[in-house]
């Protein structure tokens, strides 16, 4: 996104997600799936740096906070209605499948199609600045220019402490988003013995209210915290710990309980989400190195996700469901620990601009 242009790597990702997804749609080996499968993530992987340098570019520090939060509504409802339109799919279309033919697939690439052509045509006549890198590099006669140039747009990023800061944080919280997203329909059959059907709504609220956690963040964190977003970060994580902890004890009061704690815990951990991964990335280093910053950010947060099956699996045998809550608590102490750092951090070097300009 930063070398070749955000647009064009948004464009590439559907594409290879488009291709990969359709061709699943046919009965093939296992490790040609496993390479499909591969492949689908490494399209929707571009989207997220891509999306995030488009939007840098367009809007101002001041613009971003709530174009991100509105805009950081549509994966998360996108979420809810692909769960939704899945499912529908698989039901209905196993019934008059060909044997090694899955329809299902195919509507969906059909889907990302239309909105990868909307995207194409919608940004055809928006001012695409060239990245600072592509002048660079265009302008450059010797390779090894372009190689030392990489070299230190990533150690830019590697040693920014906001960065780093961000990234740690974001570990915790998407291995806790993954987890809760993907696994609290067989929490809530298995450990409080609600029927299949019940524990798939009362986890959509998940996503449904969760929606509203970025708008909030967005709102508040210039309207009341001047744009402190690590002092947003770290409240709003606190009081994450706060909801898991007293989860259990919601829960088992009943389904309002239940759908309560669920709705609140996806406010606040969508809420922290896009104020890390969006807001304070764009906002930490120059235009020209926000797609590596938002690369690196959401890959250091992709490894939370990736562990979280293995956590979910080794820990539930070991301690039970309830005490998996307990571990969030922990996790979000700790990702609330670092942002109130980085807050002070961020205080301090305020503060030290003030004293010099003093």
């Amino acid at each position: 996104a930063d070398r070749i242009g955000a647009r064009r790597t948004a464009l590439a990702g559907p594409a290879i997600s488009i291709l990969c997804t359709s061709l699943l749609a046919f009965h093939s080996p296992s490790a040609l799936q496993l390479m499909l499968l591969l492949g689908n993530g490494l399209g929707q992987g571009l989207g997220w740096p891509a999306m995030l340098q488009l939007l840098g570019q367009w809007f101002h520090r001041g613009e971003r906070d709530r174009v991100l939060g509105w805009w950081s509504t549509s994966y998360i409802l996108g979420g809810v209605l692909a769960t939704a339109l899945t499912a529908w799919l698989i039901v209905h279309t196993r019934i008059v499948a060909v044997t090694g033919f899955e329809p299902a697939y195919l509507v969906s690439s059909a889907v990302l199609l239309s909105a990868a052509l909307f995207f194409f045509f919608g940004t055809a006549h928006l001012a695409q600045p060239i990245s600072g890198d592509s002048q660079s590099s265009a302008s450059s006669l010797v390779d090894s220019t372009a190689i030392r140039m990489q070299s230190h747009a990533w150690r830019q990023i590697l040693t920014n402490r906001k960065i780093q800061v961000i990234s740690i944080a974001y570990f915790f919280l998407k291995m806790t988003r993954y987890t809760l997203l993907f696994w609290l329909p067989l929490y809530l059959t298995s450990s409080l013995g609600y029927t299949q059907h019940s524990a798939d709504h009362f986890a959509s609220y998940f996503e449904l209210f969760g929606f509203l956690g970025p708008l909030v963040a967005a709102y508040a964190v210039r309207r009341w915290l001047g744009e402190r977003r690590m002092a947003l970060g770290a409240g709003i994580l606190f009081a994450l710990a706060f909801i898991c902890l007293l989860h259990p004890v919601l829960a088992g009061s009943g389904w309002f309980g239940a759908a309560v704690s669920i709705s609140l815990m996806g406010i606040l951990i969508y809420g922290a989400d896009v104020l890390m991964s969006a807001m304070a990335v764009l906002d930490a280093v120059p235009d020209h190195l926000h797609g590596r910053a938002a690369g690196f950010v959401n890959g250091i947060g992709s490894i939370g996700q990736t562990l979280s099956p293995f956590l979910v699996t080794i820990f539930v045998s070991q301690f039970g469901w309830t005490k998996l809550f307990d571990l969030f608590v922990f996790f979000a102490l700790v990702a609330g620990s670092v942002c109130a750092f980085g807050a002070r951090l961020q205080t301090d070097q305020t503060a030290s601009i003030n004293r010099s300009v003093g």
